[in-house]
């Protein structure tokens, strides 16, 4: 028996969700999340054996779901209050009994005689809430219901959706990838406006004076709906932005905000003046991360376990220490980027380290779009001496180099880590 009390407090399901970044100047970050509650019943553990409809084990009681148990709320605002009716509906042959259980908002059972639902009777469940702030932008929230189905002892109920707070932007992080050094690139995005008030864009940046001089950027705004933007269709504003960045970024990882400086605007379309605070910090700004990495135009891609980058630049394969039954050949690709790659062509230089014991071929290019690839095997030859090469520098390693026919791109290292016994 208590096995079976145990099984009926079984915990509704939490909601967990990856967050996004809301943020501008005037207020920095802000979310918002459900909870914590107030219930509309005294429901407790402790009065959890007094609570349960008895009489399952031979009851002729079935519960049913006319709706679906989990509703999804879309987007509201902190301060928002929500509601929606569930229905039940008793499809069995015997009175379906049912109790209020556990539950994380405002539940209401719907008017029942005591608490019971003749055959093919229905009733509702309605949960309330409201939205108060908090670092969570997504929630989820749940009522338990126990019945004396002995199929079906508990159902869960729940309400899950986000929180925006303002703005909110799509992607969270607005990320170009890899680009070759000396290749364009593009960064779009789009920003919904959830304020009280439509807003006038200022003149678009970058937090890296760089990356600003570089770009022609483009904000076009768009009124969301449903149809084209899901869940987003409630906000009152939007804004397409398209950023085409011209070549000569410097090699490396690229983080930087991108700023939308605005003004807030009247129901007649005026600009409605800053607050002292917003004057004082320099007005409102929206900031969203922007991210990606410049690298050269020569790269490697291949099995993670085996290849990764090398420090001070250029790659590193691992073989690892090599037994006398171990495979000596390794595969992976050179990756040549840029609008030049289809008359510029990629060997194998000759300086090779230890010259003798290891051996890199080339294969056939592949153009793959905004790339070419060129399949590389790398082979290790074993002499009357064994070879040790797992040191704890670059220069340590075994090496060979790729360069090309093109005096515009840098020839590439790719560090050898390996130790072979003698044959």
């Amino acid at each position: 028996m208590t096995k079976f009390l145990l099984s009926l407090v079984v915990a509704a399901v939490l909601g967990t969700a990856a967050g996004w970044t809301i943020n501008y100047v005037n207020y920095g970050r802000i979310g918002g999340y459900f909870g914590p509650f107030t219930t509309g019943n005294d429901f407790q553990a402790a009065d959890l054996k007094s609570s349960i409809p008895t009489d399952k084990a031979d009851s002729g009681a079935k519960v049913s779901l006319l709706t679906p148990p989990v509703y999804d709320f879309g987007m509201m605002k902190p301060g928002d209050e929500g509601e929606h009716v569930f229905q039940i509906e008793n499809a069995g042959t015997e009175n379906l009994l049912l109790r209020l259980g556990a539950t994380t908002c405002k539940c209401t059972l719907g008017d029942l005689e005591r608490e019971s639902l003749g055959p093919g009777e229905s009733t509702e469940v309605t949960l309330s809430w409201t939205v108060k702030e908090s670092g969570e932008p997504v929630f989820t929230q749940s009522a338990q219901i126990l019945t004396n189905d002995p199929a079906k002892v508990a159902i869960s109920l729940e309400i899950t959706g986000r929180v925006v707070s303002d703005v909110d932007m799509v992607p969270a992080t607005w990320s170009f990838g890899e680009v070759g050094t000396g290749e364009p690139l593009e960064i779009t995005g789009k920003i919904y406006n959830f304020m009280d008030e439509k807003i006038a864009p200022g003149d678009p940046s970058f937090s890296s004076d760089e990356l600003t001089k570089l770009s022609n950027i483009k904000v076009e705004e768009f009124t969301p709906t449903q149809d084209a933007d899901g869940i987003r269709g409630t906000a009152i504003q939007g804004f397409k932005v398209t950023v085409q960045v011209e070549p000569g970024m410097r090699q490396g990882a690229v983080s930087q905000n991108f700023q939308l400086p605005f003004k807030r605007l009247d129901g007649d379309g005026n600009l409605i003046p800053l607050t002292e605070e917003a004057t004082a910090m320099g007005g409102e700004v929206i900031l969203v991360r922007t991210e990606g990495k410049i690298v050269g135009l020569l790269g490697m891609i291949g099995s993670p376990s085996r290849l990764s980058g090398a420090e001070g630049g250029g790659y590193l394969y691992k073989f690892g220490r090599l037994g006398e039954d171990d495979s000596l050949k390794g595969k992976a690709f050179v990756v040549l980027r840029g609008d030049q790659r289809a008359d510029t062509k990629l060997r194998v230089a000759d300086r090779v380290v230890p010259e003798g014991v290891i051996k890199a071929t080339l294969g056939e290019p592949n153009d793959r779009g905004t790339m070419t690839l060129y399949p590389i095997e790398i082979e290790l030859i074993r002499g009357k001496d064994p070879v040790e090469r797992l040191g704890t520098t670059k220069d340590d390693y075994g090496s060979i180099w790729i360069e090309s026919d093109n005096l515009k791109i840098t020839p590439m290292r790719i560090a050898i880590k390996f130790a072979v016994d003698a044959e």
